[in-house]
């Protein structure tokens, strides 16, 4: 990746996971400051087609809404606009597999919070730090994962 998008990218991320941690919400404030600045890198550094980060936008919000209407609020809007934002930079595609990667970081977590007792079973846990996590993840090496994948699935 260029490294200016990555650096605003990865910056956002550790913000919005720092933030979500200390008090289990992500503000409007610090995502509308970043729409514009990754509007600017993508313009920089563009995705295979001009509309490709407006779909990944879309995709995101609509995905994490509809979880968030299965699960009646296991989600927050926070979350979901954070989604939203991780869709317009890494587009549908890379979209899917940071998800992937978010909830695999998010259940290992959880599961390791609440087996070692410090966390209870229904209380609730940040999950930007795990969204973070699975972006960047997905962002650097996103491709070479699925590809190793996909090797491995078609032997």
């Amino acid at each position: 990746p260029e490294l200016f998008p990555a650096l605003v990218f990865i910056s956002l991320l550790i913000i919005v996971a720092v933030t979500d941690i200390h008090f289990m919400l992500i503000p409007n404030r610090i995502l509308i400051f970043f729409v514009p600045v990754l509007a600017a890198a993508r313009l920089i550094s563009p995705l295979d087609s001009w509309y490709a980060g407006l779909l990944g936008a879309a995709a995101g919000f609509l995905f994490l809404a509809l979880i968030a209407a299965i699960t009646h609020g296991g989600i927050g809007g926070g979350d979901i606009k954070l989604f939203a934002v991780i869709g317009f930079v890494l587009g549908v595609k890379m979209l899917a597999a940071a998800f992937f990667f978010s909830v695999l970081i998010g259940a290992l977590y959880g599961a390791a919070a609440v087996l070692t007792g410090r966390h209870a079973k229904r209380q609730p846990l940040p999950f930007a730090p795990a969204i973070a996590a699975g972006s960047i993840l997905a962002y650097l090496y996103g491709d070479s994962i699925i590809s190793f994948y996909i090797k491995m699935a078609l032997g």
